[in-house]
């Protein structure tokens, strides 16, 4: 009886062998695959990148060699070992032939490759969030290993928050890529910004009588203990006739510092015909850049609105206001770049580690390009600020969010290139020309991951190491612990 049982069995593996074909009809095109891989450049320490074959055949056969390491598979679904991907990646190279039988005979693509380059840190989080204009009540900041597939929770919203008491969770960000010193925002119920200084937990409310608001869209200083933040009084508009869906504007916004020991903030630029937003710090501290818009319109009851109709000809210029860290003082503000003159805006400017290198992303209007179909990476070379849009990154569709990791080699970014609607997390790597290579996606444990995940990554930022503090810790500080007042003051500089 038994040997009835085998028998069988050994025809049908002997009928879907992994042995590779002799012969084969070269195709003169790389099969389509998903997510698309084909011919991009990936750490050296980067997790598996597997992929399936969107190719109408009977039977697929894939073949990856590096060296004298070779893996075959079989079936439109390649999912790569982990040790084995890890050989592979040793020689540098590793070559991808895909062959397909169908009408009888067999066929080869044309190979591809992945390229191995330099390290990248080796922990990214992200912020999942379902779309605001469906929900906000389930959202979580995550952390992903970059190495493997694992993804923990840093804090999730919904376990504090109940039926009748919301909280929203955002901003997360940390100084100098490491978590010992990081903070987040949790608005509304039991809010706060919740800060970790040199490992200790600290839950402010950095809103006092002489600012917009509490510390919105932050910047850590690499060097002293400051944190430069944009004040917001934000709002978001739905449209039903445009093709950028959900447009966000600022009723007004300034920029403020706050000094983490003696837990105040200050005034840093508040013309209330501009609206100041997004700082971000150079690698030396002495340089804040960020973002402002002109628009001189009267405060009250009508100016929410009037800036929603007004909204498309509300466009950011990039500046830049040197700083003296020791003094905490000043420079004059110094416009960089005139992006209204062309008709353009800007958002999110971010230096590279080495201070050479300033991207950020461009959009015809406004300041929150995530919603913005037409919004593009672009970046600016400091040193003669020469600039120019990053064609070999960019798509059809957003492109937003970006940070640089720690090394300058690689930068993440979001994207909605997939399907217009969800953002996804690519990477690409910065070639020593002043380049990119063509992007790829954060790669899954299944390949058909991001066809199916109904929530999107939001605020992609690296860190050379996984947060310690537990979400049950967080959960229970953010819980039991009111948030302390900051004070404010009056003088720009001590």
């Amino acid at each position: 009886m038994r040997l009835r049982h085998i028998i069988p069995s050994l025809l049908v593996l002997a009928a879907c062998s992994t042995q590779v074909p002799d012969t084969s009809l070269a195709l003169d095109n790389t099969p389509n695959i998903f997510p698309d891989y084909t011919d991009v450049t990936v750490p050296s320490n980067i997790a598996p990148l597997n992929f399936r074959i969107q190719e109408n055949a009977d039977r697929f056969i894939t073949v990856m060699s590096a060296g004298a390491e070779k893996m075959v598979t079989r079936g439109d679904k390649v999912i790569i070992p982990a040790n084995k991907w890890n050989r592979l990646k040793e020689h540098g190279t590793v070559s991808v032939q895909v062959y397909a039988f169908s009408n009888g005979s067999w066929s080869g693509y044309k190979p591809f490759s992945f390229t191995i380059s330099d390290e990248i840190d080796p922990y990214i989080s992200y912020r999942i969030i379902m779309p605001s204009i469906e929900s906000y009540e389930r959202l979580s900041i995550n952390q992903r290993d970059l190495t493997s597939f694992k993804e923990k929770t840093i804090y999730a919203n919904q376990m504090v928050q109940d039926a009748s008491n919301g909280q929203c969770i955002n901003c997360h960000h940390y100084r100098n890529y490491t978590t010992h010193n990081m903070q987040f925002h949790a608005r509304q119920f039991k809010g706060g910004t919740i800060m970790v200084i040199d490992g200790e937990l600290r839950k402010v409310n950095l809103k006092t009588d002489s600012t917009i608001s509490a510390g919105v869209y932050p910047a850590w200083h690499p060097t002293h203990d400051y944190i430069a933040y944009s004040t917001n009084k934000t709002h978001q508009s739905i449209r039903s006739i445009d093709h950028n869906r959900v447009e966000v504007a600022d009723e007004e916004s300034d920029l403020i510092l706050y000094d983490i020991r003696n837990n105040s903030v200050s005034i840093i630029e508040n013309d209330s015909s501009q609206f100041e937003c997004f700082p971000s710090w150079s690698p030396d501290g002495r340089m804040l850049y960020y973002v402002s818009a002109y628009y001189d319109a009267p405060f009250g009851e009508k100016r929410k609105d009037q800036v929603f109709i007004n909204s498309k000809d509300i466009k950011y210029d990039l500046y830049c206001k040197p700083f003296d860290p020791d003094t905490r003082t000043w420079g004059e503000s110094v416009l960089l770049y005139d992006c209204s003159a062309q008709g353009m805006s800007a958002t999110l400017p971010r230096v590279s580690p080495d201070g050479r290198m300033l991207l950020f992303s461009m959009a015809p209007y406004g300041v929150f390009h995530i919603w913005h179909r037409e919004s593009d990476l672009w970046m600016m070379d400091l040193k003669d600020n020469s600039v120019r849009k990053l064609d070999e990154i960019n798509s059809p569709e957003v492109e937003s969010y970006h940070s640089w990791s720690s090394n300058g080699k690689w930068v993440i970014f979001s994207t909605r290139r997939e399907d217009g609607a969800y953002t996804r997390l690519y990477i690409a790597h910065f070639e020593k020309d002043g380049s990119f290579s063509k992007p790829f996606a954060l790669p899954q444990r299944n390949p058909d991951f991001n066809k199916s995940f109904l929530y999107s990554y939001n605020i992609p930022e690296f860190m050379k190491e996984p947060v310690h503090i537990s979400p049950q810790q967080f959960a229970s500080f953010i819980s039991n612990i009111d948030a302390t007042p900051s004070s404010y003051e009056s003088k720009r500089g001590k």
